[in-house]
């Protein structure tokens, strides 16, 4: 493949977003960057909280009202990304953001996977992690949120059940991801490096 390919995720708290970009990352050896990475860095910076759900939307929301670019500018910069390259970008939250990062990345190829769960197993997630519950509850009113059921569906370029193991999940992705034209050798060693981690 002549370019790069920006694979962006998106999907509701609990979803899987993180830990699966993560073994992605590790699997096929590309950088990767997180929305939710780049705020709680920001945050601890200033010297406020970085657990704070309601910090990292608020602030998160600011920057996009402000200027989405420079906010995803930033973010991309986090990585090292350069245009032309690979990239797992974990936590789209609009289509605006989308949008932006399509024409931020160029000449790289950047596609939307939108992770879905049914809301019992979400539930049973989230409940896992201190607070879960009352967590979501709230973060999921927040305006940062809004579009995370709706829109990024609608205009992701797949939608993916993230019910599977974390593993058969990443199997899953590097499939999805191989349809986009990432060299078969690629994906291969991909695989290889995945089914020697534990399960």
């Amino acid at each position: 493949m002549s370019s790069g390919l920006v694979v962006c995720f998106s999907g509701r708290i609990g979803s899987g977003k993180t830990s699966i970009t993560q073994i992605l990352s590790s699997t096929l050896g590309w950088a990767r960057a997180g929305f939710g990475d780049y705020l709680r860095a920001l945050i601890a910076r200033e010297g406020g909280d970085p657990s704070s759900r309601q910090a990292l939307q608020d602030l998160g929301q600011n920057l996009v009202d402000a200027d989405s670019e420079g906010f995803c500018l930033a973010v991309l910069k986090s990585a090292n990304f350069q245009p032309g390259g690979d990239l797992l970008l974990d936590g789209i939250r609009h289509v605006d953001i989308k949008n932006r990062v399509n024409r931020l990345v160029a000449p790289s190829r950047a596609i939307l996977i939108h992770l879905t769960l049914d809301e019992c197993e979400l539930l049973k997630r989230v409940e896992s992690r201190p607070q879960g519950s009352i967590d979501l509850a709230h973060a999921e009113k927040h305006r940062v949120e809004s579009e995370l059921i709706t829109s990024l569906p609608q205009v992701a370029d797949r939608v993916v059940d993230a019910s599977p193991s974390i593993h058969a999940l990443a199997g899953n992705l590097l499939s999805v991801i191989a349809e986009f034209g990432v060299e078969p050798n690629v994906i291969l060693q991909a695989r290889t490096t995945l089914a020697s981690m534990p399960t």
